[in-house]
């Protein structure tokens, strides 16, 4: 998978992303980075309707999930039935086209 890089806090230890410049927790300035590892557990999914051009699905479900090292990041499901504490194995891949250029982001199939 291609990297999915998200910041520490030396401070506090709270794990961000996207990036941000000040931790959430601490007001923190200074981070180190770390790699989404392993498999990810679904915490929560969503079903949209209301897709926006470039994407040609009539429905779309998404996913917040953690990694194995604390790392939580959003992304497109490709499985069927999501069920909350599943284990999905990440991918990177095209996930819509923005004038006829593809735009790649996160997916999660079933492990």
């Amino acid at each position: 998978m291609r990297e999915l890089v998200a910041l520490k806090c030396k401070q506090c230890g709270r794990v961000a992303y996207p990036a941000r410049a000040r931790c959430l927790t601490c007001r923190g300035r200074e981070f180190e980075t770390i790699e989404a590892q392993g498999l990810a557990k679904l915490l929560t999914f969503t079903e949209s309707a209301n897709l926006p051009l470039g994407i040609d699905e009539r429905r779309r479900t998404l996913g917040i999930v953690e990694f194995e090292n604390g790392v939580r990041a959003m992304g497109v499901l490709k499985v069927a039935h999501p069920q909350l504490g599943m284990k999905l194995k990440p991918s990177w891949q095209r996930v819509r086209a923005i004038d006829g250029e593809p735009v790649f982001g996160l997916t999660l199939d079933a492990a």
